[in-house]
C-alpha cells in the first residue's frame, strides 16, 4: 500500500462514515478476489473507492476454496450473504483418510457446528463464483479493465499512477492487490522472483454425474500418504468435485496457474493410491499442474 506521506493531510486520511471533511480517495490495483474485497469493504466503510484490473474481463482462475467461518463471516457483513449461500456448498464435516486403504485417521464436524460456534458455516465455493460474488456488490462502473499499472508516484498530497493506456489517475491511497507478479510490490519494496516450495499440485473439476455411484458425503476428504496428500470436495451448488493432490518435486520449470496436465500424468503420480482416488482423477475433464 502507498499512502501521501504529508502529516498535514492526516486528519483527512480518516474520513469516513460519521467523519467531516472530504472523502479518502482509494485506488485498488487488481480486480481478483483480493482487491474487490478490499474494494466492497472500503465502499462499505464510507470511502471512494475505484479498482484498475488489467485484464479485459473479470476471470478467475482455479478451481475451489475452503473458506473458514472468519471470512464468510466478513462477506455476509458486507451483504453477500444470500448469493455466497446459493452458489457455495456447505460441508457437513471433514475426513482424513489414509492413502491406501482408504482407513480413517480423523473426522471433525464443520456445519452446522460452525454457525453455532462461529456465527458463520463453513463453505466451500469456486473461485469463479466467488469472484463474481464478491465483484455483484461493488458498482460495475468503478471497475477500470483494460488497465496495466506502468507506475506510480507519491506527489506529496496524492499519489499518481498511471497505465499502459497512457490513462493517468490521482488518488489519496493506492493499494497493490496485483497478484505474485504484483507491479506495486516490486516498486516498491524491488523484484523477487517466487521461491519453489518444492511441491507441485494437479487439480480438476469432475461433474458429479461421472462419480455419482461412489456415494460421496457433502464434506471434503483428505487422503495422507508418503510424500504428498490428495483433498476433494464440492462445489458450485454441489455440481461440481474440486479435487486437488500435493505430490513433492525437486525441481519446477514453470510458474503459472494454467498449466496443463494430461489425466495419465496425474494418475502416474498417485501411482498405488486408493482406487476412488484414482477414480476421480480419471474423471475429469482437464487437469491442470
Amino acid at each position: 500500500m502507498w499512502h501521501r506521506g504529508r502529516a498535514e493531510h492526516s486528519s483527512r486520511a480518516l474520513a469516513g462514515p460519521g467523519i467531516s471533511g472530504p472523502r479518502l480517495r482509494i485506488a485498488v490495483i487488481g480486480a481478483g478476489i483480493g482487491g474487490l474485497s478490499a474494494a466492497v469493504a472500503l465502499r462499505h466503510a464510507g470511502f471512494e473507492v475505484d479498482v484498475y484490473e488489467q485484464a479485459p474481463e473479470l476471470t478467475e482462475v482455479g478451481g475451489g476454496i475452503n473458506m473458514a467461518p472468519n471470512a464468510v463471516r466478513i462477506l455476509y457483513r458486507l451483504g453477500l450473504r444470500e448469493k455466497l449461500d446459493l452458489e457455495a456448498v456447505r460441508p457437513v464435516g471433514t475426513h482424513q483418510r489414509r492413502w491406501q486403504d482408504g482407513r480413517t485417521l480423523q473426522r471433525a464436524p464443520l456445519n452446522p457446528l460452525c454457525e453455532e460456534l462461529y456465527g458463520a458455516p463453513h463453505l466451500t465455493v469456486h473461485r469463479a463464483d466467488l469472484l463474481s460474488i464478491i465483484a455483484s456488490g461493488f458498482p460495475a462502473a468503478r471497475i477500470h479493465l483494460g488497465h496495466r499499472v506502468v507506475g506510480f508516484a507519491d506527489k506529496g498530497d496524492c499519489v499518481e499512477t498511471w497505465f499502459e493506456n497512457n490513462a493517468r489517475i490521482t488518488s489519496d491511497v493506492l493499494i497493490g492487490s496485483d497478484g505474485i507478479h504484483s507491479s506495486v510490490r516490486a516498486a516498491l519494496l524491488g523484484e523477487e522472483a517466487p521461491r519453489f516450495a518444492g511441491c507441485v499440485a494437479y487439480r480438476g473439476l469432475v461433474p458429479v454425474e461421472r462419480i455419482a455411484d461412489l456415494g460421496l458425503e457433502i464434506g471434503t476428504q483428505s487422503w495422507v500418504g508418503p510424500g504428498g496428500h490428495f483433498v476433494q470436495y464440492f462445489v458450485s451448488r454441489a455440481r461440481l468435485l474440486n479435487f486437488v493432490g500435493w505430490t513433492e518435486h525437486d525441481i519446477w520449470n514453470r510458474e503459472d496457474w494454467t498449466d496443463r496436465a494430461t489425466i495419465a500424468r496425474a494418475l502416474a503420480a498417485f501411482e498405488g493410491w486408493h482406487p476412488q482416488i484414482r477414480r476421480i482423477i480419471r474423471a475429469a475433464e482437464t487437469c491442470f499442474v
